[in-house]
């Protein structure tokens, strides 16, 4: 990977500089995993210039990672820094409101299939054959010779949730984990512990409540043998998205247009591996929507402007046309 030998032979001589290390917006384990775990890395390393960001919000998956971090994590921060490096990130508009200066050295550390338009980057370390950004990050931590034992927890994180509890998983990323857990004596019921959701009364509640307004609006497709639930809420929508997968959906797509349109789906396993990919029709929606989209096989989804009618209707099309050639 030619990226991995250019990130080296820059950081050889970037230990005076100030790093910005940046998170897509709702920020999962994933990618606050891999950015606290460079952190430390960095640390390690004699950098004192550290800081994390995430666009608007941390997961309820992730929150518990926020322990584990040498430095603050901030919300929405200012981009100051000599260099920023962005994690597990696919398009800009994964960042915003976050704006990166045109003069900054940019790094891209991510697992997602390229885009025609993707992020520019001075050093793009991005493999889409590996199913979490953790897992690049544990290679490029081979590579530079550095482990630590809340890193590797923090990447552990990153895989089990990318991976759906390693439902997605492949040889390498179970070749990644047994390295991992070689190194240090940690039990992997302590990291499951570690990405279960944080939540509060308040939260419970507006969740369930999103999820019954969801079901109230639901609209039920059937196509060749297979059922697709359709709906839209202001909030939680990929929550909403699983918990029809739960009652029995094969797909689920999920839209919100509260402060611009956002598009979350979800697919069963069958179907993914039958060749369905809700990332690259996410990536079709973006253009509909004025905005980007994209993500894995069986979870993706799409921030954009306006248009949800319009992106739902693109979704379910796509969706069926598979379906027709592969149901």
């Amino acid at each position: 990977m030619r990226g991995k030998i250019k990130l080296r032979r820059f950081l050889e001589t970037a230990g005076d500089k100030s790093f910005l290390l940046l998170c897509h917006h709702n920020a999962d384990p994933d990618s606050l995993g891999s950015a606290v775990a460079f952190a430390r890395f960095l640390n390690a390393r004699g950098v004192e210039k550290v800081r994390i960001g995430v666009a608007q919000s941390v997961s309820s998956y992730a929150k518990r990672l926020l322990t584990l971090s040498p430095v603050p994590v901030e919300k929405n921060p200012s981009v100051d820094e000599d260099v920023v490096i962005i994690f597990d990130t696919s398009s800009l508009e994964q960042l915003e409101p976050i704006e990166i200066p045109e003069d900054k050295f940019t790094v891209l550390i991510d697992h997602h299939i390229e885009k025609e338009n993707p992020i520019k980057a001075d050093i793009s370390v991005v493999d889409s054959t590996r199913t979490s950004t953790a897992e690049i990050v544990w290679d490029l931590f081979k590579y530079l010779g550095f482990a630590d034992e809340a890193s590797i927890k923090a990447l552990l994180a990153g895989i089990v949730t990318d991976t759906a509890n390693f439902r997605f998983a492949n040889s390498m990323t179970f070749k990644a984990v047994g390295e991992m857990l070689d190194a240090f004596p940690i039990q992997m019921g302590e990291i499951f512990q570690l990405v279960a959701p944080v939540s509060d009364e308040n939260l419970d509640n507006a969740k369930r409540m999103a999820v019954l307004k969801a079901c109230q609006r639901l609209e039920i497709r059937k196509f060749k043998g297979h059922i697709i639930a359709v709906s839209k809420v202001s909030a939680y929508e990929s929550y909403a998205c699983k918990i029809f997968l739960q009652l029995g959906a094969d797909v689920s797509i999920v839209g919100s247009e509260k402060k611009g349109v956002r598009i979350s789906a979800r697919a069963k396993e069958s179907l993914v591996k039958k060749g369905l990919h809700l990332g690259k029709i996410m990536e079709k929606v973006g253009d509909v929507i004025e905005g980007s989209g994209g993500g894995h096989a069986g979870a993706a989804g799409a921030n954009g402007k306006k248009n949800l009618d319009e992106a739902i209707k693109l979704i379910v099309r796509e969706i069926e046309k598979f379906l027709s050639k592969n149901g």
